[in-house]
């Protein structure tokens, strides 16, 4: 079955979905590994990684294709892609639909703010018109069906920091009737606008929750009670790796070899993670081992 098809089927499913994000093939593999059946990528957290900037829109479409690429083909289960705004308008948005179903992306979300884009939990943003998210989602549907793939493809909104929540779900019932599979509403400011949304609106309501971030952090449990469907954490891997390598670092720094070791996880181990054992059974069937000289 296509990663798309077990996606759809996780939608469809009684109770929550987590989607715990990587940014990378390494930070993708220990989500796999951690028995989670979908992840998603962080488009903060990659541009982090791979330029050591914010999420400011600095980072190309290109060079966050090609990381999805790789992080999609470490893993095996359904990944969900942040895809931005798309990259520009209705047309930009079909090629990025395009290209990340030629990747293998099992789902792809966009989102309504004006392009360079930031991160939903920063200041300064703004949004384009409803009728022109509703131009890229049908845009993205075009793209889907002329591939005859069966890609997710979710709809987020910014504007409950800029219009307030009734305009907030004015446009995502718009997003959800232009053909969206979920609605992704960035920082809802309370449980009781959390309710609003999950009556309101029709198809699986998502949302993200990052500490020290706009939305309080309400209980994973009391988001499922109350229908709330799907929960993204972006940054799961991404802050407690930068904490572990900055005590890492440090432990260096004061000689402390001993305490390096004690905070990662040792070479047998990351070998395991790695598939080295599968690398050496093929070096033995193909013949390439190193053999002695003489």
């Amino acid at each position: 079955m296509h990663k798309s098809k077990l996606f759809r089927q996780l939608l469809e499913k009684p109770g929550l979905v987590l989607r715990p994000c990587g940014y990378d093939a390494l930070s993708a593999l220990l989500i796999e590994n951690a028995g989670f059946k979908l992840m998603g990528t962080s488009g903060y957290a990659i541009s982090a990684s791979a330029i050591g900037q914010p999420d400011l829109g600095l980072i190309s479409f290109g060079e966050l294709l090609e990381r999805a690429r790789n992080l999609i083909n470490s893993v095996s289960i359904p990944v969900d892609v942040d895809a931005d705004t798309g990259y520009g308008n209705a047309l930009n948005a079909y090629w990025t639909a395009k290209n990340y179903i030629w990747v293998d992306a099992a789902g792809i979300r966009i989102e309504d703010q004006t392009w360079p884009k930031r991160c939903g939990h920063m200041s300064g943003k703004s949004i384009i018109s409803k009728n022109e998210m509703v131009s890229k989602i049908a845009a993205m549907i075009r793209a889907r069906d002329e591939e005859g793939r069966d890609l997710v493809i979710g709809a987020r909104t910014d504007a409950r920091a800029i219009e307030g929540i009734d305009k907030t779900i004015e446009r995502a019932m718009a997003y959800a009737k232009a053909g969206a599979d979920y609605i992704y509403v960035e920082c809802p400011q309370s449980l009781e606008e959390v309710k609003q949304l999950v009556m309101r609106i029709e198809i699986p309501l998502a949302f993200n929750l990052i500490p020290g971030g706009k939305t309080p952090l309400f209980s994973i449990s009391e988001l499922e009670r109350i229908g709330v469907k799907y929960l993204s954490i972006p940054m799961v891997c991404l802050y407690p790796a930068a904490k572990a390598m900055s005590n890492a670092l440090q432990a260096l720094k004061n000689g402390d070899l001993e305490k390096v070791g004690e905070l990662g996880i040792n070479w047998s181990e990351f070998n395991v993670l790695m598939g080295g054992r599968k690398w050496r059974q093929l070096e033995g069937e193909f013949g390439t081992a190193s053999q002695p000289s003489g």
